[in-house]
């Protein structure tokens, strides 16, 4: 498992660790932040006050890979000064006998500010189920057709090729999308289309892209899980075309396709 290396003043080299300490043993949000912070390549152990893995034995095992540094993270979400000072007192008793590591124990996780955004997530995310009407077309494409199309939810959620997580086509964004070229596909395009005009709600903005790019590279985002895309987020539909530095590349609000000449 890989740890954080560094150098300290005189030039020796410092592995660094963390151990991530909960009240109880049955805290399964403590094994699935252990979990993905692995998937990072953190170093970090999980320690229980009350069951297995006791905190004496995350602290051995931090030992056993070399680490001369140890970080200590309460994972608690409100303060709780009487698990706090068991912690600490667990901790010291581990560093009498191992008086040379350095062994801090951090603040408890408590309150964070991205809880906020976080909760406010999910709050949009449930206020726009409550509002949506699956029956009510999101999204219409007309112009160079052979017929015009009107896309419900419930439509775009049978779309085939779903992109579950958006993340690793457009980085540090969220959300699951179609993409242009599948809603397209179905849609019997004139030979003459050439240009696609995404038009947004807000004031009347559209942004303009040649048919090519906007098939080879557009994604409409509509979803976060399995609720609809929040306003706030750009939604019920946003354009992203990664690959561009075109500023027409990313279009919240989108309600119409029209492809001209």
């Amino acid at each position: 498992m890989p740890a954080l290396v560094s150098l300290n003043d005189g030039g020796t080299l410092m592995i660094h660790a963390t151990v991530l300490v909960a009240p109880r043993a049955d805290d399964n949000c403590l094994m699935r932040v252990v979990d993905a912070l692995l998937h990072r390549g953190v170093a970090i152990e999980a320690g229980v006050l009350d069951g297995p893995p006791a905190v004496e034995d995350a602290l051995a095992a931090c030992v056993e890979r070399g680490t001369k540094r140890i970080a200590v993270l309460p994972f608690l979400f409100r303060e709780d000064e009487r698990v706090l000072r068991r912690i600490r007192q667990r901790v010291s008793g581990f560093h009498r006998n191992h008086t040379d590591l350095e062994i801090h124990v951090a603040p408890s996780v408590g309150f964070d500010a991205r809880l906020v955004e976080i909760a406010h997530d999910y709050i949009d995310q449930t206020a726009s189920g409550m509002d949506s009407d699956e029956t009510a077309p999101l999204l219409t494409i007309a112009g160079c057709l052979h017929r015009p199309m009107a896309f419900t939810y419930a439509d775009l959620r049978r779309v085939p090729g779903q992109i579950e997580d958006i993340g690793h086509i457009v980085p540090g964004r969220r959300g699951s999308a179609v993409s242009v070229a599948d809603l397209l596909r179905g849609a019997a395009v004139h030979a003459d289309a050439r240009q696609a005009v995404f038009h947004s709600a807000d004031e009347g903005f559209f942004a303009r892209v040649s048919v090519a790019t906007a098939d080879e590279h557009g994604i409409l985002v509509y979803r976060i899980g399995e609720h609809p895309l929040p306003e706030r987020l750009g939604g019920p539909i946003r354009l992203f075309i990664p690959e561009t530095d075109d500023k027409c590349a990313n279009v919240k609000n989108v309600v119409r396709i029209e492809l001209v000449p």
